[in-house]
């Protein structure tokens, strides 16, 4: 009976221990905790400079754009709020050779551009995974700098919205992180007032380094 007795009250301790790990790992779960982290990043990209005058006009139109590859270069910072959720700051330079043909002229068509971005980041599964992959999406703002040159088609700044795919790899003292995005212009770009309605969207493909 003592003996009865004894593993009785042994197994209600080790459930009320049991349980009171579980809750206390539950907490710690729970714990918001924020990391910040550096990084720069370099790439290729392809201009997806688009005409959509026609689907209001149904005219002919007076700007022809011809797209073109460029490459971007950039930094950022990202907050680790959580174990798979981070946010991310980014400023890029994108330097490309897209070209707009406009009343018999051809002009450069941003052959300079800072893109301002705010991007929220979920990873597929936790941090300490050596191969990580993720998708982030958020917007964007187009800052074109080319000056007011005769060779330069005119152009504003434009919001963007953006998505992507990638992989963070753990390469021991920073994370290699390959990604394929694609950014999707939501206003027009030029600058004049017209029927002409252009939006500057790209794709592209950036390596990520981030420190540790």
């Amino acid at each position: 009976m003592i003996k009865l007795c004894s593993f009785f009250v042994a197994s209600i301790v080790s459930v009320y221990c049991y349980s009171q790990t579980n809750d206390s790992n539950e907490k710690e779960s729970l714990i918001i905790t924020i990391t910040p982290n550096l990084g720069f990043n370099m790439g290729g990209d392809y201009s997806l400079v688009k005409n959509y005058s026609c689907i209001d006009s149904f005219t002919k139109y007076p700007t022809t754009v011809y797209n073109a590859p460029g490459f971007r270069l950039g930094v950022f910072g990202e907050l680790k709020i959580q174990e798979k959720f981070t946010l991310i700051s980014r400023a890029e330079l994108s330097i490309n050779y897209t070209t707009a043909e406009q009343n018999g002229k051809t002009l450069k068509l941003d052959p300079f551009n800072l893109d301002f971005m705010l991007h929220a980041k979920w990873n597929f599964s936790k941090r300490d995974s050596k191969v990580n992959p993720y998708f982030y999406l958020g917007p964007g703002l187009r800052v074109p700098f080319s000056g007011n040159s005769e060779d330069n088609f005119d152009t504003r700044r434009a919001l963007s919205g953006d998505i992507s795919l990638g992989l963070d790899i753990d390469l021991k003292w920073f994370y290699l992180s390959p990604e394929i995005r694609y950014s999707h212009g939501l206003k027009n770009i030029k600058t004049e007032n017209s029927w002409e309605k252009l939006r500057g969207s790209y794709t592209a493909f950036i390596l990520n380094f981030t420190g540790k």
